[in-house]
């Protein structure tokens, strides 16, 4: 291999100083990735976000149908299915129409779920946090993890918490739309909707709720004491690098270059959001390992604990 043949003692004379000099002026960013890379490939995230994704897939459609359910006890069915389609319209958005085409199509057979029913559902729709949480919890290596309970528990918080903070988001939209804010908005002459900040806050509004719940469960899941620090550069890392993933991936589908129906027919677009759902959640979770790598060097680092011929 071409990699073996390179001597080690030409690295550490010729590379190894460029990299410090980058690391330093970077506040030791670099060794931030490469602790998270260790880390990442040890704990054999790449094969955990496979098994993520595959997981969140099928339990999408529970978590959508208890938000929905949980949600038309207090609100009209109705209006809460509408509001639910647009949400994920802005959380998912490759091949949005697919999920919602069979929500509706369930909605329609089903009927009205019963208590019992939206217990199985929870349970269900469980699954991928449990996923999570165990994968959360591995990146912080040295310290304790969670077991099955605890992150089955985890899960229905996260379900609950969901509902209750879109019911609120809703709650907020909606009154902004009532005729009586509309008509104040009218007399005194704001145009609120045809402004172009109002389009800004459109397209800025599900980034940010998602990076808030990439911040809150980074810090919030893992049994370790994380600080709000630390899990917010592992949620900007995971923010910015899934917002790209989803625009690479609306290009490449939109351009010519590929046609999954040639191949897969009619599950095209099913194998589209998947390959989006896995790129996400490795994402997601290399996310925890910046968090965690984070940690790790600057709690050492404030410290004076950390090895000199490791960090400098």
């Amino acid at each position: 291999m071409f990699w073996k043949k390179i001597d080690k003692s030409l690295v550490k004379k010729y590379v190894r100083p460029i990299y410090q000099k980058i690391n330093k002026n970077l506040h030791g960013s670099l060794d931030v990735f490469r602790l998270a890379g260790q880390t990442f490939a040890k704990e054999r995230a790449p094969e955990a976000a496979a098994s993520m994704a595959y997981f969140t897939f099928f339990s999408l459609f529970p978590l959508i149908l208890v938000i929905i359910s949980f949600a038309s006890f207090i609100l009209k069915s109705q209006f809460v299915q509408d509001q639910v389609y647009q949400f994920i319209i802005d959380l998912i958005p490759i091949s949005p129409d697919i999920i919602v085409s069979n929500i509706e199509n369930v909605l329609t057979k089903r009927g009205t779920v019963g208590w019992l029913a939206i217990v199985g559902l929870i349970w269900s729709a469980t699954t991928m946090f449990n996923i999570f949480a165990l994968n959360v919890d591995r990146a912080w290596s040295d310290e304790r993890s969670h077991n099955f309970l605890e992150r089955r528990l985890i899960g229905i918080i996260i379900i609950v918490g969901l509902s209750i903070l879109i019911l609120l988001l809703w709650g907020f939209k909606t009154l902004i739309k009532i005729e009586l804010v509309e008509n104040l908005l009218a007399y005194f002459q704001i145009p609120i909707f045809q402004t172009t900040l109002y389009e800004i806050l459109a397209y800025i509004t599900p980034r940010v709720f998602r990076f808030i719940i990439f911040w809150v469960m980074y810090q919030w899941i893992p049994k370790a004491l994380v600080k709000p620090s630390e899990a917010f550069w592992g949620a900007s890392f995971a923010i910015i690098l899934t917002e790209l993933i989803t625009v690479v991936m609306n290009w490449y589908i939109s351009s010519q270059w590929v046609r999954y129906e040639l191949i897969y027919g009619s599950l095209g677009r099913i194998i589209a959001l998947m390959l989006w759902i896995y790129f996400s959640s490795y994402v997601i979770l290399f996310g925890a390992h910046i968090s965690s790598a984070t940690g790790v060097l600057f709690r050492k680092r404030y410290n004076n604990t950390f090895p000199k011929e490791e960090y400098q």
